[in-house]
Formats: structure tokens, C-alpha cells, sequence
């Protein structure tokens, strides 16, 4: 192995100093990568599977014919473009780690390989070396070794993976803790002992200049004290007293290393605190002092001025005040070259100050910005709320790590009392109209047990005048229109309305948005009896009380104007029964025929198929009566507004009955066959009545025909309704003209024909022979 490791060579006395700890920055990364990809040390990532490695005397690879090659950044890069494309981050990073140090791989591996034999149930056996890999002339030599070397209890191996990182950033005091956890001199490893020197070296250096700050601070030189406790720093990065010593001589005059008048201020967020550095017109810059060169033995000299368009580092730090202790010292995570930072985990109740420090190479370049002392009790956020009538409804997000709330209600007349507060959320009711002014601070722990409040966030509220709602809302329908009446409302504007969509509940707050406006009133045409819905209409119709930009909806009910039923024909059919006609309405499964007569009425309905299969007959009286006709209600629950002249009147039964008497004897002959014509009227009779027409029409030799119209033959009689009355029976003798054989029949002609009834006789007695 050479005496690098500080032993010699040989099978007898092999590897009396194997490594302690791998001294690579970044192992604990890439051992991690390693792991992911199921490895058991790096070299299985080197070689191909089945080959073996020589790790004594430099890091080789058994090649063709057993020859040795040695592993460098080229045989790396060939196996980077061999292995597939998840290897490839892996052999990239031990590229990098053989470049810097050409020496580390090897380093690693035998780290690596320790640790695997130590853990291994046959750790003695040089079998279990070749089963991971190693060559099998060198696998008892490694065995023997390791069985040599310090075993690292969990809490060592974290300490010798991690010792490295703390020392390459500057965490002096961090790695002089882990190094004090590992075993003393090194174990054996000369390497590991020569970083302890360093370690303890620049360790006692930073002490030396703390000691001579802390002198000169203690004179009153307040300026050499910061040059000190800055070396101080730049030596151990970590070092808390020169930090909390640099922010203790804080002033404004020396914020000239984060910039001319630099200035930190600090902010609560929810769950969190948010810093942001900016720029102070007020204040001018100064010169920066002049940091203590390092001594010759630090393995970090003074570094060169950045250049003038690169971005500065910063570091930024919490220091908490405890009470009777020690300041507490934490580093906030963020990018180094960001002005904004955010602390998510503040310490709740406490006070704390934040610093943010000027880097270069990661080391202290100077006096830091200090932000204002900050309580750390955030306030309640997103705090929001509505009125009502005499009530305030308020709602906020408390911070997770508050313990509870204070809340003020404050108005014309002085704090309000009786809230009701709720986690979260606050109701106050019975309140006059007013301006309010309501505050909510968040309380929490502090270190010292005690309890300390936020700041507090406030709203200002206004409670307006709200209308009296409308309590009951009735409706009575009438032909075509409906009036409606309600109760309540007294003082507000009350306006019948259709919503759109489902109406609110009775007793719902609305204030006036103009992205969603309120319904406007009803367009129902007004009418003498009311509102006029449209015919076959189904509305929902609701009161809103409404006052200024407030209302509250009120009750409603469904309103239904079925639609008209168009074309209604009404005829007696005898038998005191009468045939009712329409034009079916559409969108209608039912239709209602109401028949009134002397106050009493019967209501019918037919469906449409009962309809167009028989017809619709009634039961009529003799007497006049009306018939009114409507579409069925689609709705059970509705007030029916029936649509307007739906009603059809029918006058009372009248009939005229006419007989063909033969003429009176007179000897062995009679004399001319007369006509009778009577009339019958349930009621009394009307003014004017149809005309009576008498036609006859000739056989021609052969059997007569009857006539089918009053065209239809030759008109022998015509008798003037008005010499018609009830009871009366007019008697005419019937011409003579024509030859028989021929058949008489008499047709009502002129206006009310239809109206009236014609009882004709057998029609074997209409004919003459």
C-alpha cells in the first residue's frame, strides 16, 4: 500500500492503517446513490459483474488474460458509457471525486469494504472477502486488517462520513465535535490524523482571535473588536459566540458590507416569518473594514475581490432570546444569493433577531445587516365578514401554533359584550346600526411560561338597516288574473319575484352584487282582478323585502295558468246529452270540461287518447248552461289560475216539431193535408227563430227519394219563425201542385238554425201517393 497509510507492505503486517473515514465531501450523497441502485461499495459500479479487484497496492480492474488495469477517470468514463443510463449520475460524481483527489476511490472503497467485512457473520474467513469482489490473493491479507482495525459504532460512522463536509464549508466547531467522537490519533489512519491537526489547529486560531475581541471590546474599541470577532468567524464559520458577538456591535454605520445602506426588515406570514433586504436612501455608504488576513497554517487564505457584476453570498441566521440563557443560533435555509428569505419555523412566543451575513468562498466577509427585534406571535390571517340584521358574522385562520384567541368588538356605544366565539369564527347579534371595529390577536407560550398576544389584526365593520322580512304570502285566483296579499315587510320594498334557479330559503340575507343581481318584479300584465300570468305558465313566485343594497327573501308559492283550449264547438245530441269539440292544447295530458247550470256545476276530464278515440259527451239540461273548458294542471301544489274566456254559453233546448195531418173528409173524399208546426222551449222562447221550410220531391215514376237538403226538390211551404210560439201549433194546408208519388221534409233555415232542434216525423208519413 506505501507508506501514505503509515504502514508496510507485506501479507504479515498488511493494512495496519486502513482508513477511518472516507475525508470526501459529499459522501453521505453519494453514498446515498450508491444505495439506490442496490450496490454493495463502489467497485461494483467499476467492474464488470464476475470480475474481481486488486485494492492493496492502487485500484485495479483483472482485464483479458489476467492482466491488471488501473481504474482512473478514463477507465471511468468507458464504463460510464457502458452502464446503463441509471449509473450514469453515480460514475459522474466518482469521476469528480478521482480528479480532485486521485487517491480518494481507493480511499472510499477500502472504507467501504471494512465496514461490509466487520458486519459480516464469516468476517474472518478471506472467502467472504473474494464474495465481494476482492481479488483472492489479496482477500486474507484485507481480512486480517480489518479484523485489525477500530469497529465505528453508528454514531462514529456518521461523525467519520460527515467530517469532511463540516471542515470544507468552514464548520470548524462542528467538525472538532465529530472529530472528539472518533477514535484518538486517527486509529491508525495518518490521513485522518493529519485532518485532526488541521481541525484543532485552525480551532485554536479562531479562540485566539475571539480572546482579543473580546479584550478589545472590553476596552471600549469597538471597531478592532469587529475586525477580530470577523477573523474569528472566517476561521470557524460555525462559530456562534463571533456571530452573536458581530450582531451584538451591530450599528448602522457598518452595514456597508451587505451594501450602501443596507436594511433587513422583518415581517410575520402566516405560520412563518418573511425577511426581505433592501436598500436605505437615507443611509450612505462607508468603507468596509479590513479583515485580518489568515496565518499561513489555515488552509483558507483571504480570498480575492468577486468580481463587480457577480452576485454576493449571504447567510442569513435566527438568534432567539432566552430568558436566562444563552441566545439560541440558527442558520435559515435559502439561496445564498437571494435578497427575500422566510423563516418557516420560527420559534412561537419568543423574541428574535435576524442577521444576514456576507459570504465569499462561504467564509464571513463582514459585519452583518441586523433586522428590529420581532416578537414572534403571528397574527390571524385571512380575516373576513358579513352582516346581517343586528349581527356580525366574522371568520379568520388561526396560526397552528397559537393556543387560543382574544377577540374585541368594539362600536358607537363601547365594546360590545355576550360574543359568541367560536374556533375560528365569532357571531354577535342584537347589535344597532353602527360602525364596529372588531380585533382579534393570536396568544401564545412563551419560553418564561407566561402568556404573550400578537399585535392583533382588526376589521372595521358597518351594520346597516336591514328590512323586515315578509312572514306569509297568499294568492286567490281568479278567470285569468290572481291577487296576491302577504303579512310582514312593513318597511321595506316588497317585490313579488321569479329566481331563476331554486329561490333561496325563507329568511336568506341577500345584499345587492351586481355580478348576481336580484330577479326583477314580476312583468305580469296588471288587470283589474290582479296580475295576469301568462297562459300555460308554471312560476315559482317568491317576496324579496328589500331596503337599500340589503333584502331578505320571504315565502313563495307555484303559480299555474293552464293554457286556453282554442275551437270549442258545444252541440245537443238529444237524449239530453251534448257533444263538446276543441283543438287539444299542447303540452297537455288532460282536459277539464266544467258544465254550470242554476249555480250547480259537474266537471269532466278526458285524456287525449280517450279523446280522439270517442269524443267528449256530457249530461246537458234541457235549460241554457255553460261550459268552460281548461287544460288540466300539470302541478299538484299550485294555485290554478283558469285562462281567461274559456267559457262557452249555451241557450236552453228548443225544438220545432212538424206532422203531415191528412185533410178532413168531406163526403167519399178528403179534402188538402195539412202541415203542423208547433214549437217547445224548456224556457222562454227567443226574440228571433228560424225559418220553416216545407220540400217535395217527386218519384218520377219510380220510388221517391228523400231530400237531403232544402235545394233538394221544390219548395212547397215556408212559415216565418215569428209566427211561431210555444203552444200554439200553426196548421197550413200543403199544395196540391204536384203529381204523386212524392216525399215531403222540412229544413230550419236563417239565423240560431243550429240552435234549434228539428223533431221530424216517421218518414213513412212524409210520403204522398
Amino acid at each position: 500500500m506505501g507508506l501514505e497509510f503509515g504502514h508496510d507492505l507485506g501479507p504479515r503486517r498488511a493494512l495496519r492503517g486502513l482508513p477511518l473515514s472516507p475525508l470526501v465531501t459529499g459522501y453521505r450523497h453519494l453514498l446515498a446513490q450508491q444505495q439506490g441502485l442496490g450496490l454493495r461499495h463502489i467497485g461494483d459500479a467499476l467492474v464488470e459483474h464476475g470480475r474481481v479487484l486488486r485494492v492493496l497496492d492502487g485500484l485495479f480492474e483483472e482485464g483479458a488474460g489476467r492482466r491488471w488495469q488501473h481504474i482512473g477517470p478514463d477507465r471511468l468514463r468507458r464504463v460510464g458509457a457502458l452502464r446503463g443510463e441509471a449509473y450514469r449520475p453515480l460514475l459522474a460524481r466518482l469521476e469528480t471525486v478521482q480528479l480532485q483527489d486521485p487517491a480518494a476511490l481507493r480511499r472510499i472503497l477500502l472504507y467501504q469494504l471494512v465496514e461490509l467485512l466487520q458486519a459480516h457473520p464469516r468476517h474472518s474467513e478471506p472467502g467472504t472477502a473474494v464474495s465481494l469482489g476482492v481479488c483472492p490473493t489479496e482477500a486474507a491479507a484485507l481480512v486480517r486488517a480489518a479484523a485489525a482495525c477500530h469497529r465505528l459504532t453508528g454514531e462514529q460512522r456518521r461523525a467519520a462520513e460527515e467530517l469532511e463536509d463540516s471542515w470544507d464549508t468552514g464548520r470548524v466547531r462542528r467538525a472538532a465535535r465529530l472529530a472528539s467522537l472518533l477514535p484518538a490519533g486517527g486509529g491508525g489512519d495518518a490521513l485522518l490524523r493529519r485532518r485532526f491537526a488541521d481541525i484543532a489547529a485552525r480551532a485554536a486560531e479562531a479562540d485566539v482571535a475571539l480572546e482579543a475581541a473580546q479584550e478589545a471590546e472590553r476596552s471600549g474599541d469597538a471597531r478592532v473588536a469587529e475586525d477580530g470577532f470577523l477573523k474569528a468567524a472566517r476561521l470557524a464559520s460555525d462559530c456562534p459566540r463571533a456571530r452573536l458577538a458581530l450582531v451584538r456591535l451591530h450599528r448602522p454605520a457598518v452595514e456597508r458590507s451587505a451594501g450602501p445602506g443596507a436594511v433587513l426588515t422583518v415581517r410575520h406570514r402566516p405560520e412563518a416569518v418573511a425577511l426581505s433586504l433592501h436598500s436605505s436612501p437615507s443611509s450612505s455608504p462607508s468603507p468596509s473594514p479590513s479583515s485580518s488576513p489568515s496565518p499561513s497554517s489555515s488552509p483558507a487564505p483571504a480570498p480575492a475581490p468577486a468580481p463587480a457584476d457577480a452576485t454576493p453570498e449571504r447567510q442569513v441566521v435566527r438568534l432567539t432570546r432566552v430568558p436566562g440563557g444563552p441566545a439560541g443560533f440558527a442558520e435559515i435555509p435559502g439561496a445564498s444569493s437571494a435578497v427575500d428569505w422566510v423563516d418557516r419555523e420560527p420559534p412561537l412566543g419568543q423574541e428574535v433577531r435576524y442577521a444576514v451575513f456576507p459570504l465569499r468562498d462561504g467564509l464571513v466577509d463582514g459585519p452583518p445587516v441586523v433586522s428590529d427585534v420581532l416578537l414572534v406571535a403571528p397574527d390571524a390571517s385571512a380575516l373576513r365578514s358579513t352582516t346581517g340584521p343586528g349581527r356580525i358574522d366574522a371568520a379568520w385562520t388561526e396560526p397552528s401554533g397559537a393556543l387560543d384567541v382574544r377577540v374585541v368588538l368594539e362600536g358607537p356605544d363601547g365594546p360590545v359584550d355576550g360574543i359568541e366565539v367560536r374556533p375560528g369564527a365569532l357571531t354577535a347579534t342584537g347589535l344597532s346600526v353602527g360602525t364596529y371595529v372588531l380585533r382579534v390577536h393570536c396568544r401564545y407560550r412563551s419560553p418564561d411560561a407566561t402568556v404573550v398576544e400578537s399585535a392583533g389584526t382588526d376589521r372595521h365593520i358597518t351594520v346597516n338597516p336591514w328590512p323586515t322580512p315578509v312572514h306569509r304570502l297568499d294568492a286567490t285566483a281568479g278567470r285569468g288574473a290572481v291577487r296576491f296579499s302577504w303579512s310582514g315587510g312593513q318597511d321595506a320594498d316588497v317585490r313579488l319575484v321569479s329566481w331563476p334557479a331554486d329561490p333561496p330559503e325563507p329568511g336568506t340575507e341577500l345584499t345587492h352584487d351586481p355580478a348576481t343581481p336580484w330577479p326583477a318584479p314580476l312583468s305580469w300584465e296588471a288587470v283589474a282582478d290582479g296580475l295576469a300570468p301568462p297562459p300555460g305558465s308554471v312560476t315559482r313566485v317568491s317576496a324579496l323585502a328589500v331596503l337599500g343594497p340589503h333584502a331578505v327573501a320571504g315565502p313563495g308559492l307555484l303559480v299555474e295558468c293552464p293554457p286556453a283550449v282554442a275551437g270549442v264547438r258545444v252541440e245537443r245530441v238529444g237524449g239530453g246529452r251534448a257533444r263538446i269539440t276543441f283543438d287539444w292544447p299542447a303540452e297537455t295530458g288532460q282536459v277539464m270540461a266544467t258544465v254550470e247550470q242554476d249555480g250547480v256545476s259537474s266537471s269532466h276530464r278526458v285524456t287525449r287518447s280517450t279523446y280522439v278515440r270517442e269524443g267528449l259527451y256530457v249530461d246537458v239540461p234541457p235549460s241554457a248552461f255553460t261550459v268552460a273548458l281548461s287544460a288540466a294542471p300539470r302541478t299538484t301544489d299550485a294555485v290554478v289560475v283558469p285562462a281567461p274566456g274559456s267559457a262557452t254559453a249555451v241557450p236552453a233546448e228548443i225544438s220545432v216539431s212538424y206532422r203531415v195531418v191528412p185533410g178532413p173528409r168531406r163526403g167519399l173524399r178528403r179534402g188538402p193535408a195539412l202541415l203542423r208546426v208547433a214549437l217547445s222551449c224548456a224556457g222562454e222562447a227567443p226574440d228571433r227563430l228560424p225559418e220553416f221550410v216545407l220540400v217535395a220531391r217527386a218519384g218520377g215514376g219510380r220510388a221517391p227519394i228523400r231530400p237531403l237538403d232544402h235545394t233538394d226538390g221544390t219548395t212547397l211551404l215556408r212559415l216565418d219563425g215569428g209566427a211561431l210560439s210555444v203552444g200554439r201549433p200553426v196548421e197550413l194546408p200543403v199544395p196540391t201542385e204536384l203529381r204523386p208519388p212524392y216525399v215531403l221534409r222540412g229544413f230550419l233555415l236563417g239565423d240560431g238554425a243550429a240552435d234549434v232542434r228539428l223533431d221530424e216525423p216517421s218518414p213513412p208519413t212524409l210520403v204522398v201517393r
